[in-house]
């Protein structure tokens, strides 16, 4: 498993966004956009080099199915988006964008994400996320030592119990 040290940032992202906007690089509104409450923009920036999630959406209007990707930025936000899906909306693939830091690779790397955990270890010390991707990878952003005993306290988010085929 590929670690660091813990940051302090990680209690911060509950409450931050992680992808910035500006005002010049949103689009000017068209009949194509014509859904109440949303903006759209010809691009977003990350501030944070942290990983986060890349998922696609699926929702069925009855007459049409539409697949669209979402940028969710933080765990707590994937549990409540989690809570949101239903019969008629539900993710079909789920990656995890993770910068070269925690996977020790050049550069971000998008993985199939298999598994989001949350543990804790056997002296109370350690509650974080564990990352579980196709390939067998296992990520965190908490420091973990080799003899730690870590412990599932909830499973977030399971590819095979959360994805569903369109």
């Amino acid at each position: 498993m590929n670690v660091i040290p813990p940051l302090t940032i990680v209690n911060i992202l509950r409450v931050l966004s992680m992808f910035k906007t500006y005002s010049h690089a949103e689009l000017g509104s068209a009949a194509v956009f014509d859904e109440a409450g949303t903006h759209h923009w010809q691009f977003v920036e990350l501030e944070v080099q942290h990983p986060w999630f890349y998922f696609e959406l699926v929702r069925d209007y009855g007459d049409d199915i539409v697949g669209s990707m979402l940028m969710i930025p933080t765990v707590p936000i994937l549990q409540q988006m989690l809570l949101e899906l239903d019969e008629r909306s539900w993710f079909a693939q789920a990656h995890l964008m993770s910068p070269s830091y925690l996977t020790g690779k050049p550069g971000w790397v998008m993985e199939a994400l298999v598994e989001v955990s949350l543990v804790h270890d056997d002296l109370g010390m350690i509650d974080g996320c564990i990352y579980r991707v196709e390939g067998g990878g296992c990520y965190s952003i908490q420091y973990v030592d080799a003899s730690s005993n870590l412990t599932n306290t909830e499973l977030i988010f399971s590819a095979e119990r959360d994805l569903r085929a369109g």
